[in-house]
């Protein structure tokens, strides 16, 4: 607990430097705090790949397919709330910038009131909108069945979830970033052991196969919410910041926020909603082809980690450089971060590239699922390396203000991803390498627009506003 007294008695100074130094010491608190989520996803696929129902009519390779499915659906939404969170992140890092904690305080207090209205909305339309959306695109159905009922109990961990990003967004722009770590160390504890007793059923507990998953991660992301806000309460730090929720509601600044954000909250919505197509045409190919892409959107997240981690820090960084008044030092500042990000991509990526037969047999004892998966997991990892360059260069664009060139920057790449997977996957049908090479399409698009408007200096134009 050293650091936490550590972050207790250190000055008030929001202002954070460039150096990789302090690149990394914001970074690799939100890197294990996102390495735990993914852990978790990987152990729900691990525990599901060796689980044999035994008290129903769904498969091994159904409640996979199911999984990746409902599994990404739960993630539109998440994401639709974290584009509101983004905003928000960004203009706290702007005041943290400015030294303003107050007006960091005020943009949190009233933040949370807006993040939770916008959950209870998604709440009410997943029940509706996601069981149509399953029985109508998903051709087996068993895997709809499995679907529905996994995404009717997920659905109810989003308020928790959204204050968990909020949260951690405070102690990403306040550097305080260390702090994230403790909530997801609660959660992956709950919910690796709650994934076990409810998946196989032991002792006292029901065996709820691929519902269990979903009972436990709402379970944890409680538990996650709970640990985060005693810190904001309980720490000494936080309170210059005047943190006061509903009595301190500021209508005008939450609709200036909402719309500042909601070209973020349309740009994670069609980038999941892309993914989301994608499954749904991969379930079409086959059961094989959906089980085992499941598997790959856990090598995704497991070796995209640092790259995320990453983003979110560049986001952060380059509002604080902005608000510092320093802008010849952001386009150093985001290759720096690049650098980091692919170095990491690399390193993580390789031994799985090398052995990929040994990676799957870890997460699968179908042996089928292993020898035709070899092939489109190279294909995930060098993606991701892509991917590791791309959201650098992305979240650097967040980062300026320019939040409605994010969302046609996003429309861009997605509508060549969205071309691209239905010719490939829905209309010729070709195997699932072919499938999975969609990503190269949609990162380098991103890519390309990123970078050049980075080096465009217009940014530097409109920075202020």
């Amino acid at each position: 607990m050293f650091y936490i007294w550590h972050l207790m008695i250190e000055g008030g100074n929001l202002q954070v430097k460039t150096t990789y130094r302090n690149i990394l010491m914001i970074a690799l608190p939100i890197s294990i705090a996102i390495l735990i989520p993914q852990l978790n996803i990987l152990t729900n696929t691990l525990f599901l790949g060796y689980y044999k129902p035994s008290l129903s009519h769904f498969s091994t390779q159904d409640l996979l397919a199911a999984s990746g499915v409902a599994g990404i659906y739960y993630l539109t939404m998440v994401m639709i709330d974290y584009g509101l969170v983004s905003g928000i992140l960004m203009l706290m890092s702007r005041k943290a910038g400015e030294n303003d904690t107050k007006g960091v305080g005020q943009l949190f207090s009233n933040g949370l009131v807006i993040c939770l209205l916008m959950s209870v909305v998604l709440i009410l339309f997943s029940l509706f909108f996601a069981p149509w959306l399953f029985k109508t695109t998903i051709h087996e159905k068993s895997v709809q069945d499995a679907a529905v009922s996994f995404i009717r109990i997920r659905i109810w961990g989003l308020p928790f979830i959204v204050l968990c990003q909020l949260s951690n967004s405070l102690f990403l722009a306040t550097s305080h970033s260390k702090l994230i770590m403790i909530g997801s160390a609660a959660e992956t504890s709950v919910n690796v052991v709650l994934d076990y007793l409810l998946i196989f059923g032991i002792g006292m507990f029901p065996e709820m196969g691929l519902d269990g998953t979903a009972l436990a991660s709402v379970f944890a992301e409680i538990v996650y919410m709970v640990v985060a806000f005693t810190l904001i309460h309980g720490l000494s730090a936080f309170k210059p910041f005047e943190i006061r929720y509903f009595k301190s509601a500021d209508i005008a600044l939450m609709k200036s926020m909402f719309f500042k954000s909601f070209p973020l909250i349309m740009q994670y919505f069609l980038s999941i909603g892309a993914w989301e197509v994608f499954f749904i045409y991969v379930e079409h190919l086959g059961k094989t082809e959906s089980a085992l892409s499941q598997i790959y959107r856990s090598v995704f997240g497991l070796v995209g980690v640092a790259a995320w981690s990453l983003a979110s820090t560049c986001n952060s960084m380059v509002s604080n450089m902005i608000g510092q008044k320093r802008p010849d030092d952001v386009i150093p500042l985001v290759w720096k971060i690049a650098m980091v990000s692919f170095s990491v991509a690399f390193v993580v990526g390789m031994p799985i590239l090398i052995f990929p037969k040994f990676f799957l047999q870890l997460l699968t004892s179908d042996q089928h699922l292993v020898e035709v998966g070899i092939t489109s997991l190279r294909i995930v990892v060098v993606a991701t390396w892509m991917l590791s360059i791309s959201t650098i260069m992305f979240n650097a664009v967040v980062g300026t203000g320019n939040t409605k060139l994010n969302m046609m920057f996003e429309f861009a790449a997605i509508l060549f991803y969205l071309i691209y997977i239905t010719i490939v996957i829905e209309k010729l049908r070709m195997p699932l390498p072919y499938a999975w090479l969609s990503e190269f399409v949609y990162w380098f698009t991103l890519f390309g627009l990123s970078f050049g408007y980075l080096y465009s200096n217009k940014w530097r134009k409109r920075m202020y506003e």
